[in-house]
Protein backbone atom coordinates (compact mmCIF):
# COMPACT_ATOMS: atom_id res chain seq x y z
CA UNK A 1 0.00 0.00 0.00
CA UNK A 2 2.85 2.35 0.84
CA UNK A 3 4.41 1.62 -2.54
CA UNK A 4 1.15 2.43 -4.34
CA UNK A 5 0.88 5.75 -2.48
CA UNK A 6 4.48 6.62 -3.31
CA UNK A 7 3.95 5.81 -6.99
CA UNK A 8 0.79 7.95 -7.02
CA UNK A 9 2.66 10.95 -5.64
CA UNK A 10 5.53 10.52 -8.11
CA UNK A 11 3.08 10.30 -11.01
CA UNK A 12 1.28 13.43 -9.85
CA UNK A 13 4.50 15.40 -9.49
CA UNK A 14 5.63 14.30 -12.93
CA UNK A 15 2.34 15.33 -14.52
CA UNK A 16 2.15 18.73 -12.79
CA UNK A 17 2.29 21.52 -15.39
CA UNK A 18 5.61 23.36 -15.53
CA UNK A 19 6.07 26.99 -16.44
CA UNK A 20 8.03 26.58 -19.66
CA UNK A 21 9.91 29.45 -21.22
CA UNK A 22 8.34 31.33 -24.08
CA UNK A 23 10.25 31.16 -27.38
CA UNK A 24 9.30 34.72 -28.36
CA UNK A 25 11.43 37.83 -27.81
CA UNK A 26 12.60 37.76 -24.21
CA UNK A 27 10.73 40.00 -21.85
CA UNK A 28 8.10 41.14 -24.32
CA UNK A 29 6.25 37.91 -25.10
CA UNK A 30 3.57 38.58 -22.48
CA UNK A 31 2.67 42.03 -23.84
CA UNK A 32 -0.33 42.62 -26.10
CA UNK A 33 0.27 43.25 -29.84
CA UNK A 34 1.78 46.67 -30.47
CA UNK A 35 -0.76 47.56 -33.16
CA UNK A 36 -3.58 46.88 -30.71
CA UNK A 37 -1.89 48.93 -28.01
CA UNK A 38 -1.56 51.89 -30.36
CA UNK A 39 -5.22 51.72 -31.32
CA UNK A 40 -6.28 51.51 -27.69
CA UNK A 41 -4.08 54.41 -26.59
CA UNK A 42 -5.16 56.62 -29.48
CA UNK A 43 -8.82 56.06 -28.54
CA UNK A 44 -8.39 57.03 -24.88
CA UNK A 45 -10.27 60.25 -23.95
CA UNK A 46 -7.31 61.79 -22.13
CA UNK A 47 -5.12 61.40 -25.20
CA UNK A 48 -7.79 62.74 -27.54
CA UNK A 49 -8.12 65.75 -25.23
CA UNK A 50 -4.37 66.37 -25.30
CA UNK A 51 -4.36 66.00 -29.09
CA UNK A 52 -6.88 68.85 -29.28
CA UNK A 53 -4.34 71.04 -27.50
CA UNK A 54 -2.31 70.87 -30.69
CA UNK A 55 -5.20 72.32 -32.68
CA UNK A 56 -5.61 75.00 -30.02
CA UNK A 57 -1.91 75.84 -30.23
CA UNK A 58 -2.08 76.11 -34.02
CA UNK A 59 -5.04 78.49 -33.78
CA UNK A 60 -3.23 80.54 -31.14
CA UNK A 61 -0.15 80.69 -33.35
CA UNK A 62 -2.21 81.98 -36.28
CA UNK A 63 -3.75 84.62 -34.03
CA UNK A 64 -0.36 85.78 -32.77
CA UNK A 65 1.00 86.04 -36.29
CA UNK A 66 -2.00 88.08 -37.38
CA UNK A 67 -1.84 90.30 -34.32
CA UNK A 68 -4.59 91.70 -32.14
CA UNK A 69 -4.61 95.18 -33.67
CA UNK A 70 -7.44 95.94 -36.08
CA UNK A 71 -8.34 98.75 -38.43
CA UNK A 72 -10.74 101.38 -37.13
CA UNK A 73 -12.85 103.55 -39.42
CA UNK A 74 -14.09 106.89 -38.15
CA UNK A 75 -16.65 108.96 -40.08
CA UNK A 76 -18.34 112.15 -39.05
CA UNK A 77 -20.53 114.94 -40.37
CA UNK A 78 -20.96 118.39 -38.93
CA UNK A 79 -22.55 121.74 -39.74
CA UNK A 80 -20.62 125.01 -39.64
CA UNK A 81 -22.66 128.17 -39.03
CA UNK A 82 -21.10 131.61 -39.49
CA UNK A 83 -22.64 134.70 -37.96
CA UNK A 84 -24.42 136.66 -40.65
CA UNK A 85 -23.04 134.14 -43.10
CA UNK A 86 -23.81 130.90 -44.82
CA UNK A 87 -24.16 127.44 -43.28
CA UNK A 88 -21.72 124.75 -44.40
CA UNK A 89 -21.93 120.99 -44.26
CA UNK A 90 -18.59 119.33 -43.52
CA UNK A 91 -17.56 115.68 -43.66
CA UNK A 92 -14.62 113.82 -42.09
CA UNK A 93 -13.27 110.30 -42.63
CA UNK A 94 -10.37 108.67 -40.78
CA UNK A 95 -8.73 105.24 -40.95
CA UNK A 96 -6.44 104.20 -38.10
CA UNK A 97 -4.63 101.15 -36.81
CA UNK A 98 -2.10 100.44 -34.05
CA UNK A 99 1.19 99.07 -35.35
CA UNK A 100 3.53 96.56 -33.69
CA UNK A 101 7.04 97.85 -33.81
CA UNK A 102 10.52 97.07 -32.43
CA UNK A 103 10.24 93.44 -33.58
CA UNK A 104 7.08 92.65 -31.68
CA UNK A 105 5.49 90.87 -34.65
CA UNK A 106 8.48 88.54 -34.98
CA UNK A 107 8.41 87.86 -31.24
CA UNK A 108 4.71 86.98 -31.39
CA UNK A 109 5.37 84.57 -34.26
CA UNK A 110 8.15 82.89 -32.26
CA UNK A 111 5.86 82.57 -29.22
CA UNK A 112 3.22 80.92 -31.38
CA UNK A 113 5.71 78.41 -32.78
CA UNK A 114 6.97 77.55 -29.31
CA UNK A 115 3.39 77.13 -28.12
CA UNK A 116 2.91 74.50 -30.82
CA UNK A 117 6.08 72.75 -29.62
CA UNK A 118 4.74 72.78 -26.04
CA UNK A 119 1.48 71.19 -27.17
CA UNK A 120 3.36 68.54 -29.14
CA UNK A 121 5.59 67.71 -26.18
CA UNK A 122 2.54 67.51 -23.91
CA UNK A 123 0.88 65.08 -26.32
CA UNK A 124 3.97 62.89 -26.46
CA UNK A 125 4.35 62.95 -22.68
CA UNK A 126 0.69 62.03 -22.17
CA UNK A 127 1.08 59.14 -24.63
CA UNK A 128 4.09 57.83 -22.75
CA UNK A 129 2.37 58.10 -19.36
CA UNK A 130 -0.70 56.30 -20.73
CA UNK A 131 1.58 53.54 -22.01
CA UNK A 132 3.14 53.21 -18.58
CA UNK A 133 -0.28 52.94 -16.94
CA UNK A 134 -1.42 50.34 -19.48
CA UNK A 135 1.70 48.28 -18.89
CA UNK A 136 1.22 48.40 -15.12
CA UNK A 137 -2.42 47.31 -15.33
CA UNK A 138 -1.56 44.62 -17.87
CA UNK A 139 1.10 43.03 -15.70
CA UNK A 140 -1.23 43.23 -12.70
CA UNK A 141 -3.72 41.08 -14.60
CA UNK A 142 -0.99 38.68 -15.73
CA UNK A 143 0.16 38.32 -12.11
CA UNK A 144 -3.28 37.22 -11.02
CA UNK A 145 -3.56 34.79 -13.93
CA UNK A 146 -0.29 33.04 -13.19
CA UNK A 147 -1.15 32.97 -9.48
CA UNK A 148 -4.42 31.23 -10.33
CA UNK A 149 -2.56 28.69 -12.49
CA UNK A 150 -0.07 27.97 -9.72
CA UNK A 151 -2.80 27.59 -7.09
CA UNK A 152 -4.78 25.29 -9.38
CA UNK A 153 -1.69 23.10 -9.59
CA UNK A 154 -1.33 23.14 -5.81
CA UNK A 155 -5.03 22.39 -5.37
CA UNK A 156 -4.64 19.32 -7.55
CA UNK A 157 -1.69 18.21 -5.41
CA UNK A 158 -3.74 18.76 -2.25
CA UNK A 159 -6.59 16.71 -3.69
CA UNK A 160 -4.24 13.86 -4.49
CA UNK A 161 -2.85 14.10 -0.97
CA UNK A 162 -6.37 13.71 0.42
CA UNK A 163 -6.89 10.58 -1.65
CA UNK A 164 -3.61 9.13 -0.42
CA UNK A 165 -4.53 9.91 3.19
CA UNK A 166 -7.91 8.22 2.72
CA UNK A 167 -6.19 5.13 1.30
CA UNK A 168 -3.75 5.07 4.24
CA UNK A 169 -6.58 5.31 6.75
CA UNK A 170 -8.51 2.50 5.06
CA UNK A 171 -5.39 0.35 4.98
CA UNK A 172 -4.73 1.03 8.65
CA UNK A 173 -1.42 2.77 7.91
CA UNK A 174 -2.58 6.22 9.01
CA UNK A 175 -4.78 7.89 11.59
CA UNK A 176 -8.08 9.60 10.82
CA UNK A 177 -6.43 12.84 11.93
CA UNK A 178 -4.19 12.67 8.88
CA UNK A 179 -7.20 12.58 6.58
CA UNK A 180 -8.69 15.57 8.40
CA UNK A 181 -5.41 17.47 8.08
CA UNK A 182 -5.21 16.70 4.36
CA UNK A 183 -8.79 17.81 3.80
CA UNK A 184 -8.14 21.02 5.76
CA UNK A 185 -5.09 21.74 3.61
CA UNK A 186 -7.14 21.18 0.47
CA UNK A 187 -9.78 23.61 1.74
CA UNK A 188 -7.11 26.18 2.57
CA UNK A 189 -5.66 26.03 -0.93
CA UNK A 190 -9.17 26.15 -2.40
CA UNK A 191 -9.87 29.36 -0.46
CA UNK A 192 -6.64 30.88 -1.76
CA UNK A 193 -7.63 29.84 -5.26
CA UNK A 194 -11.04 31.50 -4.92
CA UNK A 195 -9.42 34.73 -3.75
CA UNK A 196 -6.93 34.64 -6.61
CA UNK A 197 -9.71 34.09 -9.14
CA UNK A 198 -11.62 37.05 -7.70
CA UNK A 199 -8.56 39.28 -7.96
CA UNK A 200 -8.01 38.05 -11.50
CA UNK A 201 -11.58 38.85 -12.50
CA UNK A 202 -11.26 42.36 -11.05
CA UNK A 203 -7.97 42.91 -12.88
CA UNK A 204 -9.50 41.75 -16.16
CA UNK A 205 -12.50 44.01 -15.60
CA UNK A 206 -10.17 46.95 -15.05
CA UNK A 207 -8.44 46.23 -18.35
CA UNK A 208 -11.77 45.88 -20.16
CA UNK A 209 -13.25 49.11 -18.80
CA UNK A 210 -10.11 51.26 -18.95
CA UNK A 211 -8.72 50.00 -22.25
CA UNK A 212 -11.60 48.95 -24.53
CA UNK A 213 -10.35 46.75 -27.35
CA UNK A 214 -7.40 45.36 -25.41
CA UNK A 215 -7.38 41.54 -25.34
CA UNK A 216 -7.57 39.66 -22.08
CA UNK A 217 -4.31 39.13 -20.25
CA UNK A 218 -2.90 35.72 -21.15
CA UNK A 219 -2.49 32.67 -18.96
CA UNK A 220 0.88 31.75 -20.43
CA UNK A 221 4.22 30.31 -19.43
CA UNK A 222 6.56 33.00 -18.19
CA UNK A 223 9.69 33.64 -20.29
CA UNK A 224 13.11 34.00 -18.76
CA UNK A 225 13.69 37.69 -17.94
CA UNK A 226 16.45 38.85 -20.31
CA UNK A 227 19.49 40.77 -19.23
CA UNK A 228 19.56 44.27 -20.80
CA UNK A 229 22.30 44.64 -23.39
CA UNK A 230 24.62 47.61 -23.02
CA UNK A 231 25.97 49.60 -20.12
CA UNK A 232 23.85 51.29 -17.49
CA UNK A 233 25.10 54.71 -18.60
CA UNK A 234 24.07 54.07 -22.19
CA UNK A 235 20.56 53.11 -21.07
CA UNK A 236 20.32 56.19 -18.87
CA UNK A 237 21.47 58.40 -21.74
CA UNK A 238 18.89 56.82 -24.05
CA UNK A 239 16.06 57.32 -21.57
CA UNK A 240 16.99 60.91 -20.72
CA UNK A 241 17.59 61.77 -24.37
CA UNK A 242 14.08 60.67 -25.34
CA UNK A 243 12.22 61.84 -22.24
CA UNK A 244 9.07 63.78 -23.12
CA UNK A 245 8.67 65.22 -19.64
CA UNK A 246 12.04 66.90 -20.01
CA UNK A 247 11.20 68.07 -23.53
CA UNK A 248 7.98 69.57 -22.21
CA UNK A 249 9.78 71.38 -19.41
CA UNK A 250 12.36 72.73 -21.86
CA UNK A 251 9.66 73.98 -24.24
CA UNK A 252 7.73 75.59 -21.38
CA UNK A 253 10.89 77.33 -20.13
CA UNK A 254 11.60 78.60 -23.64
CA UNK A 255 8.02 79.82 -23.97
CA UNK A 256 8.14 81.62 -20.63
CA UNK A 257 11.41 83.33 -21.60
CA UNK A 258 9.94 84.48 -24.92
CA UNK A 259 6.82 85.77 -23.20
CA UNK A 260 8.97 87.68 -20.71
CA UNK A 261 10.88 89.38 -23.55
CA UNK A 262 7.62 90.16 -25.30
CA UNK A 263 6.15 91.70 -22.14
CA UNK A 264 9.32 93.73 -21.68
CA UNK A 265 8.91 95.05 -25.23
CA UNK A 266 5.49 96.39 -24.21
CA UNK A 267 7.22 99.02 -22.09
CA UNK A 268 7.38 100.87 -25.38
CA UNK A 269 3.68 101.14 -26.36
CA UNK A 270 2.51 100.52 -29.90
CA UNK A 271 1.80 103.72 -31.86
CA UNK A 272 -1.46 104.31 -33.69
CA UNK A 273 -1.23 105.56 -37.27
CA UNK A 274 -4.20 107.55 -38.55
CA UNK A 275 -4.95 108.65 -42.09
CA UNK A 276 -7.50 111.47 -42.05
CA UNK A 277 -9.44 113.17 -44.82
CA UNK A 278 -12.03 115.91 -44.43
CA UNK A 279 -14.19 118.18 -46.57
CA UNK A 280 -14.81 121.59 -45.04
CA UNK A 281 -16.79 124.74 -45.91
CA UNK A 282 -18.99 122.85 -48.27
CA UNK A 283 -16.06 121.46 -50.22
CA UNK A 284 -14.14 124.71 -50.57
CA UNK A 285 -11.43 123.21 -48.34
CA UNK A 286 -10.19 119.65 -48.55
CA UNK A 287 -7.83 118.34 -45.87
CA UNK A 288 -5.71 115.16 -46.04
CA UNK A 289 -3.35 114.29 -43.21
CA UNK A 290 -1.54 111.60 -41.26
CA UNK A 291 -1.35 111.43 -37.48
CA UNK A 292 0.77 109.36 -35.12
CA UNK A 293 -0.31 108.85 -31.53
CA UNK A 294 1.71 107.04 -28.87
CA UNK A 295 0.43 106.20 -25.36
CA UNK A 296 2.64 107.33 -22.52
CA UNK A 297 3.73 104.21 -20.60
CA UNK A 298 2.83 103.93 -16.94
CA UNK A 299 4.10 101.98 -13.96
CA UNK A 300 1.81 99.05 -14.77
CA UNK A 301 3.91 98.04 -17.76
CA UNK A 302 7.00 97.75 -15.60
CA UNK A 303 5.10 95.61 -13.10
CA UNK A 304 3.93 93.33 -15.90
CA UNK A 305 7.53 92.95 -17.05
CA UNK A 306 8.72 92.00 -13.57
CA UNK A 307 5.92 89.46 -13.22
CA UNK A 308 6.73 87.88 -16.59
CA UNK A 309 10.41 87.73 -15.68
CA UNK A 310 9.53 85.98 -12.42
CA UNK A 311 7.39 83.44 -14.29
CA UNK A 312 10.29 82.77 -16.65
CA UNK A 313 12.53 82.20 -13.65
CA UNK A 314 10.03 79.74 -12.21
CA UNK A 315 9.98 77.86 -15.51
CA UNK A 316 13.78 77.61 -15.47
CA UNK A 317 13.69 76.22 -11.94
CA UNK A 318 11.03 73.69 -12.96
CA UNK A 319 13.29 72.67 -15.83
CA UNK A 320 16.20 72.11 -13.45
CA UNK A 321 13.96 70.06 -11.17
CA UNK A 322 12.74 68.04 -14.14
CA UNK A 323 16.32 67.29 -15.19
CA UNK A 324 17.15 65.99 -11.71
CA UNK A 325 13.92 64.01 -11.48
CA UNK A 326 14.23 62.47 -14.95
CA UNK A 327 17.87 61.50 -14.44
CA UNK A 328 17.08 59.89 -11.08
CA UNK A 329 14.07 58.06 -12.52
CA UNK A 330 16.11 56.80 -15.47
CA UNK A 331 18.83 55.44 -13.22
CA UNK A 332 16.20 53.83 -11.01
CA UNK A 333 14.59 52.10 -14.00
CA UNK A 334 17.95 50.81 -15.25
CA UNK A 335 19.00 49.56 -11.83
CA UNK A 336 15.59 48.03 -11.21
CA UNK A 337 15.80 46.02 -14.41
CA UNK A 338 19.17 44.52 -13.51
CA UNK A 339 18.46 43.96 -9.83
CA UNK A 340 15.01 42.49 -10.46
CA UNK A 341 16.55 39.84 -12.67
CA UNK A 342 19.12 38.97 -9.99
CA UNK A 343 16.39 38.75 -7.36
CA UNK A 344 14.36 36.45 -9.60
CA UNK A 345 17.34 34.16 -10.11
CA UNK A 346 17.76 33.85 -6.34
CA UNK A 347 14.05 33.33 -5.69
CA UNK A 348 13.79 30.79 -8.51
CA UNK A 349 16.65 28.79 -7.06
CA UNK A 350 14.93 28.81 -3.66
CA UNK A 351 11.64 27.73 -5.24
CA UNK A 352 13.28 24.81 -7.03
CA UNK A 353 14.98 23.69 -3.84
CA UNK A 354 11.71 23.97 -1.90
CA UNK A 355 9.87 21.98 -4.55
CA UNK A 356 12.45 19.20 -4.45
CA UNK A 357 12.28 19.17 -0.67
CA UNK A 358 8.48 19.03 -0.72
CA UNK A 359 8.55 16.17 -3.21
CA UNK A 360 10.94 14.20 -1.01
CA UNK A 361 8.85 14.92 2.07
CA UNK A 362 5.70 13.67 0.34
CA UNK A 363 7.50 10.49 -0.70
CA UNK A 364 8.67 10.06 2.87
CA UNK A 365 5.11 10.50 4.10
CA UNK A 366 3.83 7.94 1.62
CA UNK A 367 6.47 5.56 2.93
CA UNK A 368 5.39 6.24 6.51
CA UNK A 369 8.71 7.82 7.44
CA UNK A 370 7.33 11.22 8.49
CA UNK A 371 4.04 12.63 9.66
CA UNK A 372 1.53 14.37 7.43
CA UNK A 373 2.09 17.64 9.31
CA UNK A 374 5.72 17.68 8.22
CA UNK A 375 4.75 16.92 4.62
CA UNK A 376 2.11 19.65 4.63
CA UNK A 377 4.55 22.18 6.07
CA UNK A 378 7.02 21.41 3.30
CA UNK A 379 4.25 21.71 0.70
CA UNK A 380 3.18 25.13 2.08
CA UNK A 381 6.75 26.35 2.05
CA UNK A 382 7.15 25.15 -1.52
CA UNK A 383 3.95 26.96 -2.53
CA UNK A 384 5.06 30.18 -0.87
CA UNK A 385 8.47 29.93 -2.53
CA UNK A 386 6.89 29.23 -5.92
CA UNK A 387 4.55 32.21 -5.65
CA UNK A 388 7.42 34.44 -4.51
CA UNK A 389 9.54 33.26 -7.45
CA UNK A 390 6.69 33.95 -9.87
CA UNK A 391 6.25 37.42 -8.41
CA UNK A 392 9.97 38.10 -8.76
CA UNK A 393 9.93 36.77 -12.32
CA UNK A 394 7.05 39.05 -13.27
CA UNK A 395 8.77 41.95 -11.53
CA UNK A 396 11.84 41.33 -13.67
CA UNK A 397 9.80 41.02 -16.87
CA UNK A 398 7.89 44.20 -16.09
CA UNK A 399 11.11 46.05 -15.23
CA UNK A 400 12.62 45.00 -18.57
CA UNK A 401 9.51 46.07 -20.49
CA UNK A 402 9.47 49.38 -18.60
CA UNK A 403 13.12 49.88 -19.53
CA UNK A 404 12.33 49.36 -23.22
CA UNK A 405 9.30 51.63 -22.94
CA UNK A 406 11.18 54.50 -21.31
CA UNK A 407 13.99 54.16 -23.86
CA UNK A 408 11.35 54.51 -26.61
CA UNK A 409 12.06 51.07 -27.99
CA UNK A 410 8.48 50.03 -27.32
CA UNK A 411 5.15 51.75 -28.06
CA UNK A 412 6.93 55.00 -28.98
CA UNK A 413 4.81 57.98 -30.01
CA UNK A 414 4.32 58.38 -33.74
CA UNK A 415 3.05 61.41 -35.64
Amino acid sequence: MKRIAALSICALLASAPAFAQHPAEPGLALLPPEATVRQVLAAMPQLREVALQGELAQATKAGLEAGRHEWTVRAGMSTRNELAGPTWREQELALERPVRWFGKAAQDAAIGATGVAVAQAAHEDAWHEAGRALMTDWFAAVRENVAVARLEQQHALAGQLVRIAVQRVKAGDGAALEQLQAETEQSRVAAQLQQARQRGALAQQLLHSTYPGLPAAPVADLPVPPEPQGTADSWVASIVGHNHELELAESEAQLAAQQARRTSAERMPDPTVTVRASRERGGQERVLGVMLSVPLPGAGRGADTRAATARAGQARERLDMARIRVDAAARRVVLDSGHSRQIWQTMDSIAQQSERQAALMMKAYAAGEISLSEALLARRQALDAALAAQTAQLDALQAYARLKLDAHMLWAFEE
